[in-house]
């Protein structure tokens, strides 16, 4: 990994784009849902198209990653039920049923998904297999359901925040330590050599809250650096006269940076193949102070 500021790319964009899907939510049931009206979901087809007991399958599904996997959790009939809930719950209740389990909705397999769209090609096109006909909707959410539990090469940093227990402090940083998991440092040098040397991608957990949205990063852009002095850091930051933080700290640098990345959709068709992908692509802003030792690395950095 490159560490010397000067050194490092300042953008970076993943091609061809990862690919747009839902993250097949689970009060939805997951890929049971029927998304295109009248027509069959993506676990009835396959269930259809490869000979297996379509009712047996889908309550498998349903088990895994759908709503029956939530049993444990409040019984319903709507939503009402699960107003009492401080978590986004609906009521989920599987097709056929008159009652389910208060579900949150951004439970879902976007850890999956996210993954998938970025290794593996995006379907573009339909296709029929023993009568059954897969639009390439259908075939994601069969990828990113395939996904769900693969045995994957992953290295992970962060840590997982779960609520509770977190305030801020005079400096307006968060002191809890599992929401401060990932220095700006590291997101820095993580984003500029994966894109802007390497020119691959990874997967990004975009909030910091106990909701985990895990998204396909597409690209990432500095826009702008600004050279400084511990001091002038000090005083245009923090009202001080000496810098706070890092005491190995020779000079600063002040950055705006962009990452940007794929969020979620049940649109179908090829999407990154005709531009569509760009109606799929946002971000956000980051803006932080890198710290550099003598040698110009990135040795730190803060809020």
């Amino acid at each position: 990994m490159e560490m010397t500021l000067k050194d490092l790319p300042t953008q970076g964009v993943f091609t061809p784009a990862p690919w747009p899907a839902p993250y097949w939510p689970t009060y939805q049931d997951s890929i049971n849902v029927v998304w295109s009206q009248g027509q069959p979901s993506p676990a009835e087809k396959y269930a259809k198209a490869f000979g297996l007991d379509v009712k047996e399958f889908m309550d498998k599904v349903s088990k895994d990653n759908g709503v029956d996997s939530g049993s444990k959790r409040t019984k319903c009939s709507s939503d009402n039920d699960c107003a009492s809930r401080t978590d986004g719950s609906k009521c989920a209740i599987r097709e056929g049923k008159s009652s389910g389990y208060c579900i949150p909705t951004w439970f879902g397999i976007c850890h999956a998904w996210a993954p998938a769209a970025i290794i593996e090609e995006e379907p573009k096109c339909p296709v029929t297999h023993n009568g059954v006909t897969f639009q390439p909707l259908d075939i994601k959410g069969l990828i990113s359901d395939v996904y769900d539990g693969a045995k994957v090469s992953t290295v992970f940093t962060g840590a997982r925040y779960n609520g509770g227990d977190d305030g801020t402090d005079e400096y307006g940083r968060h002191t809890n330590d599992a929401y401060r998991d990932l220095n700006p440092a590291y997101f820095h040098i993580a984003a500029a050599n994966l894109l802007g040397k390497l020119k691959h991608s990874f997967v990004a957990d975009v909030t910091a809250g106990a909701e985990v949205w895990n998204q396909p990063v597409r690209g990432f852009k500095v826009y702008e650096q600004t050279a400084m002095s511990l001091e002038e850091a000090a005083q245009t930051f923090y009202g001080l006269e000496e810098y706070p933080w890092n005491a190995a700290a020779k000079s600063i640098v002040y950055v705006k940076s962009r990452l940007s990345w794929i969020f979620e959709t049940y649109t179908d068709g090829g999407l990154v193949s005709s531009g569509e992908v760009d109606r799929y692509t946002t971000g956000k802003y980051y803006y932080y102070l890198l710290e550099l030792d003598d040698a110009g690395e990135i040795i730190g950095a803060c809020c």
